[in-house]
C-alpha cells in the first residue's frame, strides 16, 4: 500500500501533468536562451584599500568614572557605531560624494577574534587607487572621532541620569527627615520620660494616691451609712427633706392643714359628711393639699424622690432642728463621697494612660530605630549619588575615543579574473535536469492544494483527531455491469464478507447496550453510504439476525433492483399511505435470508415532510419491536438535513467515508460540529479500501456463513482471481452458486 504522499503525487500527476510539462518546457527554453547569449563583459578593476584600527591605550585618569567609561566604550564598539550616519555624511561632504549610501555599500569591517590580534580591519573598494586610500583614511579618522563622541554622549547621558537620581534621592531624604522629626515631636516626650524614670515615678505616685483616696472614701461611706440608719433616709431623700423643711411657705401650709384636719375631726363627731360646714372644711383641705403639692414642685422639682401625695410630702418636710443637722451632714458627706470617687477615677485613668505608654515603649522604640535607620540609609544613598555625580562631571574633561589608527590605508592591486561565459552544453544539461525537478516540484506542490483525501491512512488520521472511532475498513467490491446497481456482498463479492462482518461486530462491541436502530449517512456525495448500509444489513442477515433495511433517502430513487426486488409503483404517488401500510412497504429480499427491505418512495420533492411524518415514525417504532436490527440509509449531510431529522428515532449514527471522494476540510468541520452538539456517533467506516483476499481457505471457513446457508451452497468450487493482484496470486475458492449469484 503506497504512502499518502506518493498517492497524492500520483493523483496530482494525472491531473496536472500538462502544467508540469509546460513548466519543464519553459525551463528548457530559458536554459537554451542563456546558453546562446554572448559572454558578459568583464567587470571593471577595483582597488581594495586596507586600514587597521586598534583599541587605544587607557589614558591616565583621576576619576573612577573615566576608567569605567573607557571600558564601556571599548566594549560598545560595533559596526553600527563606526558607520553611523554622521560619519558617512561627513566623509561624503568632504570628498564631494553625492550619495553617502555608496560609501556604506563599498566598505567592510572585520572585528578581531578573542584569540587573534586585537585590531579592527577596515576594507574599502574603489575604481581608483588614490581615491580608495583617501576615502578610507578619511573614514578611519571620522571613526576615531565618532568613538570619542560616542563616549562623550554616554558620559553626558550618565550625568543626566545621575542628576535625576540625585533629585529623587534628595526628595526621599527630606521625606525621611520629616517623618523622623514628626515622630520625635509626637512621641519624644514619652520616650524621654521612660528613659529617665519619670514615667515609673508617675505610676508609683498614682498608685499611692489611689490607696489614700480609697481609705478616705471608705471612711466617708461608713459615716453616710451611720447617718442613713439614724435618719432612715438616703442622701437624695435627705436633701429633699432638708429643702422642704427649710421652706416657710410649706411650713405655713402644713400648719393650716393641721388646723383644718383637727377641726374636721372635731366636726365629724357631730355632723355627717354631707353637712355644709363639714363639706366646706373638706373643700378647704383639698385646696390646701393642692397648694402644698404645687409648692413642693416649686422647691424640689419633679425628681420622683417621693410619691406625689400630701401625706408623703408632709412627712418629708417635718424634720426638726436636730434631724435637719443630721440631714445636712448626710448631704455634705454624699457630696464629699462623689468628689473622692471622681478623684479616684481620674487617678486611675492617669495610671492606665501611664501604663499604656509604658507598654507601647518597645513598639515606639522599634519605630524610632526604623526611622533612624531609614534616614541613615537615604542619607548614605544621597551622598553616594552626589559623589558619583561629582566624579562623572570631573571625568568629562578626560573623555577620549576608544580606538586609534594603527595603520593608514594601503591599496592593493586587483586580481586578474578569467573572462568568458558558461559552456552552452552544461547550461542545456542543467536546464533539462532543472526542467524535470521543476515539473515534479510543481506537481507535488499542487497536490497539497487538493482537498480530497486519497488514502485510508489520511481518513483514519482525520477521524482519530476528532476522536471518532474507526469501526472498520470495507474493501473495494466488483461493480455490476449495470451502473445503476450497487456493488453488494452477493455473487463474487461475497468473498469480502469477512471485512463487513468485522464492521458489524465492532458496532456491537462499541455501541451502547440494546442498540437496534442504526442510521448510516455520509458527509458528501458518492462516498458509498447506500452500499455500506446494504452490505451491513446483508452481513447481519447472514449472521442470523432478523434485519430490516429502510431506504430513508427520499430524494433519490430506490436501490432495491440491486437485490432483485421491485418497489411499489404507487409508492411515489401516495408516500404517506405507502409508509402507513406496514405489510405492503416491508418486503422480504429474495436473495438473502432474514433480510427485509423498505424500498424508498423517492424521488420526492417534499421529502422533509415525509421524513417528519407520523406514518414513517410509526413504521420505525414498529420495526424496533419486530426486528433484531434496523438499518436506515439516509441522504448525505451536505445534501439535506434528513439524517439529522431521523437521528432522534435511532440509537446512533455511522459516518461513511471514502478515499478519493471525501474532502478533508468538509468532513473534519462537519464532524467537529456534530461532536460539539453531542450527537450519538457510533463511529465511522472507511469504504472502498484496496485490500487482498485471504489465501488458501475454503469460503465457509473464511467468512463463517450460517450453517443453513452453507448447506444450500453447491459443493462445487471455482477459482476466482483476487480483485487487486495483478499477477493473479492470492486466489480464493468460491462455491459455484455464489459465483452465479
Amino acid at each position: 500500500m503506497s504512502s499518502p504522499l506518493v498517492k497524492r503525487f500520483q493523483v496530482s500527476l494525472a491531473k496536472n501533468k500538462t502544467i508540469g510539462i509546460i513548466a519543464g518546457v519553459a525551463v528548457v527554453i530559458a536554459s537554451g536562451i542563456v546558453a546562446v547569449l554572448p559572454p558578459p563583459e568583464p567587470p571593471p578593476k577595483e582597488y581594495k584599500a586596507i586600514g587597521l584600527l586598534n583599541y587605544a591605550a587607557q589614558p591616565p585618569t583621576a576619576t573612577s568614572t573615566g576608567q569605567s567609561l573607557y571600558e564601556r566604550g571599548r566594549a560598545s564598539i560595533s559596526q553600527e557605531i563606526l558607520l553611523a550616519d554622521r560619519v558617512l555624511i561627513t566623509v561624503a561632504r568632504e570628498l564631494n560624494i553625492r550619495d553617502p549610501r555608496k560609501i556604506f555599500k563599498k566598505i567592510k569591517i572585520k572585528f578581531p577574534q578573542e584569540d587573534g590580534p586585537q585590531v579592527i580591519r577596515v576594507e574599502y573598494k574603489e575604481n581608483e587607487k588614490e581615491k580608495a586610500e583617501l576615502t578610507l583614511n578619511t573614514l578611519m579618522r571620522e571613526m576615531v572621532e565618532q568613538s570619542r563622541l560616542f563616549n562623550t554622549a554616554m558620559l553626558r547621558s550618565q550625568i543626566e541620569a545621575l542628576n535625576k537620581r540625585e533629585l529623587e534621592a534628595r526628595q526621599d531624604l527630606k521625606e525621611a527627615e520629616r517623618e523622623f522629626y514628626d515622630f520625635m515631636r509626637r512621641e519624644g516626650g514619652d520616650l524621654i520620660a521612660i528613659q529617665d524614670g519619670t514615667l515609673f515615678s508617675g505610676i508609683s505616685l498614682s498608685e499611692q494616691q489611689q490607696r489614700e483616696l480609697k481609705i478616705q472614701l471608705e471612711g466617708v461611706i461608713a459615716q453616710i451609712q451611720s447617718l442613713q440608719d439614724q435618719l432612715g433616709l438616703t442622701p437624695p431623700e435627705a436633701s429633699v427633706s432638708l429643702a422642704l423643711s427649710s421652706d416657710p411657705i410649706i411650713a405655713s401650709l402644713r400648719a393650716q392643714l393641721l388646723q383644718i384636719e383637727t377641726e374636721i375631726e372635731l366636726r365629724s363627731k357631730d355632723y355627717r359628711p354631707e353637712h355644709p360646714i363639714l363639706a366646706e372644711l373638706l373643700k378647704q383641705k383639698e385646696t390646701y393639699d393642692r397648694q402644698f403639692i404645687d409648692r413642693t414642685y416649686e422647691v424640689i422639682g419633679d425628681d420622683n424622690v417621693f410619691e406625689v401625695a400630701p401625706i408623703e410630702i408632709r412627712k418629708a418636710s417635718s424634720l426638726d432642728a436636730i434631724r435637719q443637722q443630721l440631714a445636712t451632714q448626710l448631704v455634705q458627706l454624699q457630696a464629699q463621697r462623689e468628689t473622692l470617687e471622681g478623684q479616684l477615677a481620674a487617678v486611675r485613668d492617669t495610671e492606665r494612660e501611664l501604663r499604656q505608654t509604658y507598654e507601647r515603649y518597645p513598639t515606639k522604640q522599634l519605630e524610632q530605630e526604623n526611622l533612624q535607620q531609614q534616614l541613615q540609609l537615604r542619607k548614605q544613598f544621597h551622598d553616594n549619588i552626589e559623589a558619583r555625580l561629582v566624579d562623572a562631571q570631573a571625568a568629562e574633561v578626560e573623555t577620549v575615543g576608544s580606538i586609534a589608527i594603527a595603520q593608514t590605508a594601503v591599496a592593493q592591486e586587483p586580481k586578474a579574473e578569467p573572462s568568458g561565459g558558461l559552456n552552452p552544453v552544461i547550461v542545456l544539461a542543467g536546464g533539462i535536469v532543472g526542467a524535470g525537478v521543476a515539473s515534479m516540484g510543481i506537481i507535488l506542490v499542487l497536490s497539497f492544494f487538493d482537498p480530497i483525501l486519497y488514502t485510508a491512512q489520511e481518513l483514519r488520521s482525520l477521524l482519530n483527531e476528532r476522536e471518532i472511532r474507526v469501526l472498520g475498513e470495507l474493501p473495494t467490491l466488483i461493480e455490476p455491469e449495470d451502473e445503476h446497481l450497487l456493488a453488494l456482498l452477493l455473487g463474487e463479492n461475497i468473498a469480502h464478507l469477512d471485512a463487513c462482518e468485522r464492521f458489524r461486530s465492532n458496532i456491537r462491541r462499541f455501541a451502547p447496550k440494546n442498540t437496534k436502530t442504526i442510521l448510516v449517512t455520509s458527509v458528501g456525495r458518492a462516498e458509498g453510504k447506500s452500499t455500506t448500509a446494504y452490505n451491513l444489513a446483508i452481513a447481519a442477515a447472514y449472521a442470523g439476525k432478523r434485519t430490516l433495511l429502510v431506504e430513508a433517502d427520499l430524494r433519490s430513487p430506490s436501490n432495491s433492483p440491486s437485490v432483485d426486488l421491485q418497489g411499489d409503483p404507487d409508492a411515489q404517488v401516495e408516500p404517506l399511505a405507502y409508509y402507513g401500510s406496514h405489510n405492503e412497504c416491508v418486503n422480504l429480499v429474495p436473495r438473502v435470508e432474514n433480510l427485509y427491505l423498505v424500498p424508498s418512495a423517492g424521488p420526492q420533492r417534499k421529502a422533509a415532510a415525509i421524513v417528519e411524518s407520523s406514518e414513517l415514525h410509526r413504521l420505525l417504532e414498529d420495526a424496533r419491536q419486530r426486528f433484531d436490527l434496523v438499518v436506515l440509509d439516509t441522504a448525505s449531510l451536505t445534501a439535506c438535513n434528513d439524517a439529522l431529522l431521523l437521528q432522534p428515532l435511532t440509537d446512533g449514527m455511522v459516518i461513511v467515508t471514502r478515499p478519493g471522494f471525501s474532502e478533508g476540510k468538509l468532513v473534519g468541520s462537519t464532524l467537529e460540529q456534530m461532536v460539539e452538539a453531542e450527537m450519538p456517533i457510533l463511529g465511522a467506516v472507511i469504504n472502498d479500501v484496496e485490500m487482498d483476499l485471504p489465501d488458501g481457505e475454503v469460503l465457509d471457513e473464511a467468512i463463517g456463513l450460517p450453517g443453513e446457508i452453507a448447506d444450500r451452497l453447491a459443493p462445487e468450487e471455482e477459482v476466482i482471481p483476487s480483485l487487486h493482484n495483478g499477477n493473479g496470486s492470492g486466489k480464493k475458492t468460491l462455491p459455484r452458486e455464489v459465483v452465479r449469484r
